[in-house]
């Protein structure tokens, strides 16, 4: 049974209570309300003076106290409320306290806040990032001394304090997703908290900052008069209850899938549940059973097993505790011993308790430098927010706020838009299509499409899916089939054969759960704008892709190119290049347009009637058919919000989002239309270069092109109502945007359409296409630039090392741009690159001074670079990615046969070589040709490669070549296919003038011209070869059609930089009196970056190869009264000294290398090279396993002097055990979550066992 109460918390300023009297009045006033839950803040109480307020409340009171009698703070708990509290931050200035704990079933974080009278933003970023690190729905209430909007906020209308600190709030509160629950209620309100007598000003200055999954929960929250105190007393009115976290779905915690003895135990019940049932029921029903077997025994074992963990935990940390007490008084290097091993099993144990929180999280972000458990918890906590669903407008345009009635209005809009509106009869599918041609696959491909399934099919489906992604209903992830793939393949395959022969899948595989997701752009309070995603059972997604396996083989035969989503090979840069030229080709044609239209959830609506319709007409055969029918018969759904599962409902229509078939499928639904459009004459397209341009897809985003619009239109509308009556199409007219080509006409509309008239720009696929071309770099780059300069000061907030601050470059900043650099073949703005390098160079080195150039950061790890992205070469890249497709005449792309138009007619790339590059550009008018020509040349002189002559060179039409533009007998060569200076080689030999008469009929007279074209050729590059590709030809030539292709332009790119860490190797070479080989630098600047994935470590490590620490020698350089010498020993303080000569730091190496030879039992040497770079002696015998341990133990020895950089102390051998300790525990984690604990028990054993082992207490004597 459910409980709930409504508890109410109150928050007050108080300005003092040291007086008794004025003790009294507060606390009367604070019963008068009865709230359970006070936040005061101000008290003025020193730590001894607290009892006063414990004696005047009947519950837990909480004290944070300043040094003088001033601030504080105290958080008034009521014995009747069940708060179990876990945690207690207290401020040490008096100015917070933050408490986790949970009420009823609840995590909650309550905050009382103290704000600073000055502006002081890094109070408040140190504040929320605490807070961000912890677990929980957050409560913040107290006096922030700071006016969020003082427009409404303050009396005067105005408020210039605090501005720093204001705009961090409002960040946080973004970031964090909390609202200011009192302005949520009251959007216009003007009420104030605080009374300034000096100024008589009003202000409200005291708020609740609340999370945005619990504003539903909030009945009230009101100001009381401004009584006692300067401030009002601010009352909260929360529901507190257990009952609205849903019905629980399991889900079996990734964390389990590494775990050795976990695995054993399933796999033994695999066995013997298939064992003991074998033939007594049907193998659906069999499999049923079994997955419902598993389940209640992972179940009962994890559940067992964290109860044991949790005792272990709390028997440790006793244990521990007592260990600390005898330290206290008499401290031995066996009790020191025996602390380090008990902490490092009690790190062990809460690793594995983490890591089931952590593991559902990209491992990207747990790796992002030393702050990475303050760094997790925030994105976990972003995430859980962008979840959460506060408010929604229903039919009659209420607000629904109460999360059992949003589930429920979710609910009935799925279920109703899942619902069949088509009674359509055979006759009309005839009716549309016996009136238009669709291919049909051959008869070879469609027998390989009907052959029945296999065991290898499903085992290679298995191995094509990716793991670690969100269960279906029944919480058996798919790496659970990867794992038991041979146990597991025959029952699941004979279930599939079962539910064939039956025509029904069993009832679990029918079953899915949706779950929605804030489309980006729409208003969050309406249920269409939500995206569904389908979490099916991997069983079925098994099934699922084993026919998108074959089908996607051969959706290129079947799909015309005009459609570019979902189909291998084809991209969304196509669609978007191909408008942007007929915009240009056409711009200010009358009576002509672009329709951009606006589908009605697409995926959604596709009735599945129709879609089986499809697959015949296509001639998919009736095996896969019918396994398509079986796929969609009588599935059923749920839909989750907020926690809460709403009953099933039926499917009757729509292709699942979230199903591996669900795209090509609906690729397929939608060809039809494109084909009814492209086939009808009264459709008028747009004629570019003798070719018609009527449509072009990327999956559901249509756009049509238009000339003759009256008619056009009329029967494009015709087609349109048609086609939707069949499949459940439908636009939104109001959405779908119409741009005339013809300035006037968008002005003035030649006819009347029920579209939305662009007049500036419309979006095609995530970009601004505006009426202008000049306009499209503005349109499109000012609005990202903006977004990534506003992310970049938010980010540089954050307590983020060098390398965390990269990664979140790649991750966050690269994939804004690099879509922008591929979808628009125009240079971004003027200054684009100089000014976003001096952003992020200002953001990776944290707004300091830089120690390394950029230009070497954006170097791969083997040459000493962090693989910084670098803006203007992958702008380079992307542009040759798209400039490759002049190379390829498989496909003929409509955007190439439009820029080809603009080229004297000759082929794309061999235009390229037909002139200098300034009068190529002069020759054509087309803007993309003219920027593709100059980053081809650009990227050629960056690598250093002449395109004096090319295989592609043309012979006709040449500017290089004086005879092929006077010539007219060129001409005719160009004619009979002599085109190219390769045309005249075969098998990379000049064929004789007799072999080129014979192969293209040319005359004999024509023998002088073949003398002009081979001294040509011999004069361009001083021999008669056939000329060599260039690496960028190579690529373009060779790797066109193949994935990766921006990424193989870029290293290419990044291979032609000239920057080097030569300079470190020899300073290195230099101080350690040793020859470093080159190929000995590229390995240890290599696995600077792989032998850990802490990102700590790494950064540590580059930091040492690249001699950027900060000297002695290097500090006196900058202050002369600053000493040279070593704080240690009085020397010369030198890197190498300070990191190895010094006496103290030698012992320390001593102490760690001793220890290193006992774990391994082999006798490490005291060798520079070894500890400080990394290289082992040519005749170590340690193994690979031993050697990573021991790079690793020698990271955190370097850890441990850099730490103790400035200390007249040696670092101790202790202190680098705990270390080591500690970041074992992190490396474990990766490890884990990888799937690669078996790797980590490989390599760290020995260490483990040894600290344990009765050889450990001989490294750690003195």
């Amino acid at each position: 049974m459910s409980r709930s109460f409504d508890l109410e918390l109150g928050s007050w300023n108080v300005r003092g209570l040291r007086k008794f009297v004025k003790l009294k009045q507060v606390m009367t006033r604070l019963k008068q309300y009865h709230p359970k839950i006070i936040f005061l803040q101000e008290t003025h109480l020193l730590p001894g003076e607290t009892a006063r307020l414990r004696k005047r409340w009947p519950g837990k009171v909480i004290t944070c106290s300043f040094s003088s009698h001033a601030r504080g703070v105290a958080v008034l708990v009521h014995k009747s409320i069940p708060l179990r509290i876990q945690k207690t931050v207290l401020d040490p200035k008096g100015r917070f306290i933050i408490i986790q704990g949970s009420l009823l079933q609840q995590d909650l974080i309550l905050v009382n806040l103290y704000g600073p009278n000055n502006d002081d933003p890094n109070f408040y970023n140190n504040l929320f990032l605490s807070i961000s690190s912890l677990h929980g729905d957050i409560i913040i209430g107290g006096d922030f001394n700071c006016t969020l909007d003082p427009e409404l906020d303050r009396s005067s209308g105005s408020d210039i304090s605090h501005p720093r600190s204001r705009k961090i709030i409002q960040q946080f509160m973004v970031e964090l997703n909390l609202k200011d629950i009192w302005r949520v209620r009251n959007p216009t309100k003007k009420e104030y908290s605080c009374h300034s007598a000096s100024h008589n000003t009003y202000s409200r200055i005291d708020y609740y900052l609340i999370s945005s999954t619990i504003v539903s929960k909030v009945k009230d929250c009101l100001y009381k008069s401004i009584l006692i105190s300067d401030h009002a007393l601010i009352l909260l009115k929360y529901s507190a209850s257990d009952d609205l976290r849903g019905q629980t779905i399991w889900r079996l915690k990734s964390f389990w899938l590494h775990n050795p003895a976990f695995l054993e135990f399933v796999s033994s019940n695999i066995v013997d549940y298939f064992r003991l049932n074998t033939t007594e029921t049907t193998t659906a029903v069999r499999w049923e059973a079994f997955k419902a077997f598993i389940r209640g025994q992972m179940m009962g074992y994890t559940k067992n097993k964290s109860n044991k963990q949790f005792l272990q935990m709390l028997e440790l940390e006793n244990d521990i505790k007592e260990l600390e007490l005898e330290i206290y008084t008499n401290n031995s290097s066996e009790a020191q011993r025996k602390l380090a091993i008990l902490k490092a099993k009690y790190i062990a144990l809460s690793t594995n308790k983490a890591s089931a929180g952590l593991i559902r999280l990209k491992q990207t972000y747990y790796d992002q430098g030393e702050k990475a458990g303050k760094l997790l918890a925030w994105r976990i906590k972003t995430q859980q927010n962008e979840k959460t669903i506060n408010e929604i407008i229903d039919t009659n345009g209420d607000k629904i706020t109460t999360p059992q009635k949003i589930n429920n209005l979710f609910e009935t809009y799925y279920s109703q838009l899942y619902s069949s509106e088509t009674h359509i009869t055979t006759e009309s599918f005839h009716n549309f299509f016996d009136h238009i041609l669709i291919p049909s696959l051959s008869e070879e491909a469609k027998a390989e499409l009907d052959s029945p399934i296999t065991k290898k099919e499903i085992s290679h489906a298995i191995d094509k899916l990716k793991g670690g992604r969100a269960p279906g209903p029944d919480g058996l992830p798919l790496d659970i089939y990867k794992i038991f793939r041979d146990k597991l393949i025959s029952p699941l395959f004979d279930m599939f054969m079962d539910s064939f022969q039956t025509g029904e899948l069993p009832t679990s595989l029918r079953n899915a759960l949706i779950i929605v997701l804030l489309k980006p752009g729409k208003p969050p309070t309406k249920c269409e704008s939500y995206r569904p995603i389908s979490l099916i059972n991997s069983d079925v997604k098994i099934l699922a892709k084993v026919l998108a396996l074959r089908l996607e083989k051969y959706l290129p035969v079947l799909i015309d190119p005009d459609q570019n989503g979902f189909i291998k090979g084809r991209q969304a840069f196509h669609c978007v290049r191909r408008v942007l030229n007929i915009i240009h080709a056409k711009s200010e044609h009358p009576d002509t347009a672009l329709l951009s239209l606006d589908a009605e959830k697409a995926f959604d609506r596709v009735e599945h009637h129709y879609l089986h319709e499809v697959l015949s007409r296509f001639g998919l055969g009736n095996y896969f058919s019918t396994w398509v029918k079986i796929l969609y018969n009588n599935s059923v759904a749920s839909v989750a919000t907020n926690n809460i599962t709403s009953k099933g409902f039926k499917l009757a229509r729509g292709t699942r989002q979230g199903c591996p078939l669900s795209p090509l499928l609906f690729v397929l639904a939608i060809e039809p239309l494109a084909i009814a459009i492209r086939s009808n004459q009264n459709i008028l397209g747009i004629n570019i270069n003798n070719m018609e341009n009527k449509i072009g897809l990327f999956a559901d985003d249509i756009i049509v092109f238009l000339s003759h619009l009256d008619k056009s239109l009329h029967y494009l509308l015709d087609i349109i109502k048609t086609f939707g009556s069949l499949s459940g199409y439908k636009i939104n007219k109001a959405k779908s945007a119409i741009l005339f080509l013809k300035q006037s006409d968008r002005v003035n509309p030649p006819i009347q359409t029920p579209f939305k008239v662009v007049l500036d720009s419309f979006t095609y696929l995530g970009i601004k296409i505006t009426t202008k071309i000049d306009n499209l770099i503005s349109a499109n780059y000012d609005p990202v630039i903006e977004t990534v300069t506003d992310s970049i000061n938010r980010w540089s907030l954050l307590p983020i090392s060098m390398i965390g601050r990269i990664n979140i470059l790649k991750m966050n900043v690269l994939p804004k741009f690099l879509y922008l650099f591929q979808s628009i073949p125009l240079s971004p703005p003027t200054h684009f690159f100089a000014k976003m390098k001096s952003m992020l160079s200002k953001f990776i080195w944290n707004n300091r001074r830089a120690r390394l150039r950029l230009s070497l950061l954006y170097l791969p790890y083997e040459r000493g670079g962090l693989k910084l992205p670098n803006l203007q070469w992958y702008y380079w890249a992307a542009q040759l990615s798209t400039a490759s497709y002049w190379f390829t005449s498989e496909t003929q792309l409509s955007w190439v046969n439009t820029e080809r138009g603009n080229t004297s007619h000759l082929p794309l790339n061999s235009y390229l070589y037909s002139d200098k590059p300034k009068d190529l550009k002069k020759s054509t008018q087309n803007p993309f040709v003219k920027n593709t020509i100059q980053v081809w040349y650009e990227v050629h002189k960056h690598r250093d490669e002449t395109l004096l002559l090319s295989q592609f060179s043309p012979i006709w039409g040449n500017g290089h070549f004086a005879p092929g533009k006077s010539d007219m007998g060129f001409k005719i060569w160009a004619d009979k296919g002599i085109c190219k200076i390769a045309d005249l080689f075969d098998k990379n030999v000049l064929m004789s003038f007799d072999e080129v008469r014979q192969k293209y009929d040319i005359q004999a007279k024509h023998f002088f011209k073949y003398l002009q074209v081979r001294s040509f050729i011999f004069k361009s590059q001083k021999s008669l070869s056939l000329p060599s590709l260039t690496s960028v030809e190579e690529i373009s030539v060779n790797h066109n059609s193949k994935r990766g292709l921006i990424s193989r332009f870029y290293a290419l790119i990044v291979g032609g930089s000239q920057v080097s860490s030569e300079n470190k190797r020899e300073a290195w070479s230099e101080d350690l009196k040793t020859v470093i080989s080159v190929e000995e630098w590229q390995g240890v600047c290599l696995k600077a970056q792989t032998q850990s994935i802490n990102t700590h470590f790494k950064l540590i490590q580059f930091k040492w190869l690249m001699r950027t620490y900060i000297t002695p020698i290097l500090l006196n350089k900058f202050n002369p009264n600053t000493p040279d010498m070593c704080v240690k020993c009085d020397m010369k303080g030198t890197l190498l000294h300070c990191l190895w000569d010094c006496r103290s730091i030698q012992t320390f190496w001593l102490e760690v290398l001793h220890t290193l030879s006992c774990v391994t039992g082999v006798k490490l040497p005291l060798c520079p090279k070894l500890c400080i770079l990394g290289i082992f002696p040519t005749n170590c015998k340690l193994s690979k396993d031993d050697k990573k341990m021991t790079v690793y133990c020698l990271l955190q020895a370097k850890h441990s002097i850099a730490k103790s950089w400035r200390s007249v102390n040696k670092p101790g051998l202790q202190v680098w055990l705990a270390g080591l300790s500690n970041s074992l525990a992190l490396e474990k984690l990766t490890f884990v979550s990888k799937g690669k604990y078996s790797t980590f028990d490989r390599i760290w054993s020995r260490f483990l066992s040894f600290l344990e082992g009765k050889k450990a207490t001989e490294a750690f004597l003195p």
